[in-house]
């Protein structure tokens, strides 16, 4: 339901070929190029080769009217005078458009990983802060946090006013630890916005605030729950209840929630 959508918000991009010569529709090109990204290609040879396989499904729906995709040296040339802004762009309009047809309750997920795929300078790996919907299923926002990991808290409070502003569904943010920052929870709030962090012996104070707060509240069963198995010892996931649970080191954890 969501190609045709996605091959008309692309077909908004400027063409930057010239119009001589132009046997292949440049918007049928770059969806051919993202359709190939999410199979995990990286290779212009692999993706021709993937498309002529499933040719007779791409050739109508991408908009292209001839019987072979385009060779791997025409599609690297064409997307290679693609501007990045533009395409992210309208890459975003389409995430929208999807999202608003789901009826999303907007949750996303806000982690750091370590991308292999990718390498600074100094050929180490990069350390992305990714911004991951739920319901979508998909990474809308990404940016590399330096040699520090301790930036990533610092990386969406910078990004955080741009990141509602392309996609201002977006209602509940959830983190680790690492985000459980009164600065961040403020903007957050501020912005008309719910968290959901984790707090464990690293913000001592606010533990220890919780703990007492919540002291003598009664214990309901949770919404969901779920146990991931790793080695010898267990971990614990909880949702919809108030709980303190004890972790591998022997130190409590509990969530912190704002609605």
């Amino acid at each position: 339901m969501h190609a045709a959508t996605l091959l008309d918000v692309f077909s908004r991009l400027d063409d930057p070929r010239s119009a001589r010569g132009v046997r292949h529709p440049f918007a049928g090109m770059v969806v051919l190029m993202l359709l190939g990204m999410l199979a995990r290609i990286r290779e212009m040879e692999v993706l021709v080769r993937w498309a002529k396989v499933h040719w007779d499904q791409l050739q109508g729906p991408l908009g292209f009217d001839r019987q072979e995709p385009p060779c791997a040296t025409t599609i690297s040339r064409t997307l290679a005078k693609c501007r990045v802004a533009e395409f992210q762009a309208a890459l975003s309009v389409w995430m929208q458009a999807v999202l608003a047809d789901k009826r999303t309750e907007g949750v996303v997920a806000v982690d750091g990983k370590t991308a292999k795929q990718g390498i600074d300078d100094d050929g180490d790996p990069l350390h992305m802060l990714n911004v991951f919907v739920h319901d979508l299923q998909a990474v809308v926002g990404q940016w590399s946090t330096g040699a520090e990991k301790t930036n990533e808290p610092t990386l969406l409070r910078r990004h955080l006013e741009e990141l509602l502003e392309a996609y201002p569904m977006l209602r509940l943010f959830t983190g680790d630890a690492i985000f459980a920052q009164r600065p961040l929870a403020e903007l957050v709030c501020s912005r008309g916005r719910d968290y959901l962090l984790q707090v464990k012996a690293n913000q001592g104070d606010t533990l220890d605030a919780l703990e007492n707060c919540f002291a003598q509240a009664t214990e309901r069963p949770p919404a969901a729950q779920s146990t991931n198995k790793r080695g010898p010892s267990k971990k614990r996931v909880a949702c919809g209840s108030i709980s303190t649970m004890p972790t591998t080191s022997a130190k409590s954890s509990t969530c912190l929630v704002a609605a």
